[in-house]
């Protein structure tokens, strides 16, 4: 059996604030160096999945300043098999530049890539990669504790977590396993009820988002002789108001190639970068993208063919252990301000009122 020790030296565990900053190469580190920041670097993230919900990219051109890049719309996006089959994604346009693949699921040890065409007609593509037999199996559980937060002011102070923890029986295959591991949340929002003369009650909103964006999970396979991956630390998220109604957590283990597995190593690496001044600033990370006719264009981002599995676990406010000290969406009359999500659920961010069909 592999000591606890080994295993976690082999599951690389990381944090970083936005993965499109990642993507970009800005650099972590405490100090600040100049760097040249190129605009209208192309920018895509995505992947086919054996999971047909699962199977989304993101396009986009990186800006003159750093800021995160701007969304590439109005581009094809073909997916092509090693059968001659293909299918294409089709751009979500509530959310510029997402682009989805609808009623199609990858199939392990087929092989895919994706071909982009920008309306200015540049086009784009993915090293073929070969889908992994099989994910594995996952479950999940959690448990609440305090811990010490530093809020956007500096300030630090001690609130509650929820603690995600994931237990992995690893696939059972002659190739080596290379696993990642994310977990994604949604949560239900009801604005507040006005009284008004029809009686009509608001719509809520769902609200889908990565639950810990700055923690990237890990494994190599080469590194381990062990079946299986138990108590795996794979999200941390404060518990504040979201907590109110209804929220789920989705936790997906991924089984990947090593070309993509060694992509996300790269970030782990950039994202962790810290040290001196005498440091190398860090550099951009080159995927698997190429722009056909000009090979020598730098392209950001990965495109990866995954066989996902995944665990999903409820949390209501009456689960929590304590009374949330946070203000509510209720009526009430004696009351003259009302916060913004209250008064228009769609201010948050990815907020939708499309109900997910197992929410």
């Amino acid at each position: 059996m592999t000591s606890p020790k080994k295993i976690r030296k082999a599951i690389h565990a990381t944090g970083f604030r936005l993965i499109w900053i990642v993507l970009l190469g800005s650099c972590l580190s405490p100090v600040e160096f100049k760097t040249e920041n190129i605009g209208g670097t192309v920018v895509v993230s995505g992947q086919i999945s054996t999971l047909a919900d699962q199977n989304i990219i993101q396009l986009g051109l990186t800006a003159d300043t750093e800021r995160l890049p701007l969304p590439l719309s109005g581009a094809t996006v073909e997916l092509l098999n090693d059968t001659g089959e293909s299918f294409f994604y089709a751009e979500d346009f509530s959310v510029p530049g997402t682009y989805v693949l609808n009623n199609v699921s990858g199939i392990a040890q087929r092989t895919y890539h994706i071909r982009i065409t920008t309306p200015e007609g540049s086009v784009y593509e993915s090293q073929p990669e070969k889908m992994p037999n099989t994910p594995g199996e996952v479950t999940t559980n959690y448990e609440i504790v305090n811990e010490e937060y530093v809020d956007l002011e500096g300030i630090v102070s001690i609130q509650p977590f929820l603690k995600i923890y994931a237990s992995s029986t690893l696939p059972q295959a002659e190739e080596t396993n290379y696993l990642k591991w994310n977990v994604d949340e949604n949560f239900l929002l009801s604005p507040t009820d006005f009284p008004d003369p029809f009686g009509v009650i608001p719509p809520p909103c769902y609200v889908a988002q990565n639950a810990d964006p700055q923690r990237v999970v890990l494994l190599n396979g080469e590194d381990i002789s062990t079946t299986s991956v138990n108590s795996l630390l794979v999200g941390s998220r404060i518990i504040d108001w979201t907590f109110l109604e209804k929220h789920a957590f989705t936790t997906y283990q991924s089984s990947m190639t090593k070309e993509a597995y060694e992509y996300w190593r790269k970030v782990n690496i950039l994202a962790n970068q810290v040290g001196s001044i005498f440091d190398t600033p860090p550099a951009a990370i080159t995927g698997n993208m190429v722009n056909v006719n000009n090979p020598d264009e730098r392209v950001l981002g990965y495109f990866q063919a995954v066989n996902q599995g995944y665990s999903r676990f409820f949390v209501y406010q009456s689960d929590l252990p304590f009374t949330l000290q946070v203000v509510n969406c209720t009526y009430s009359g004696d009351r003259a301000n009302y916060p913004a999500r209250c008064l228009d659920c769609t201010s948050i961010r990815n907020s939708t009122y499309n109900r997910p069909d197992w929410f």
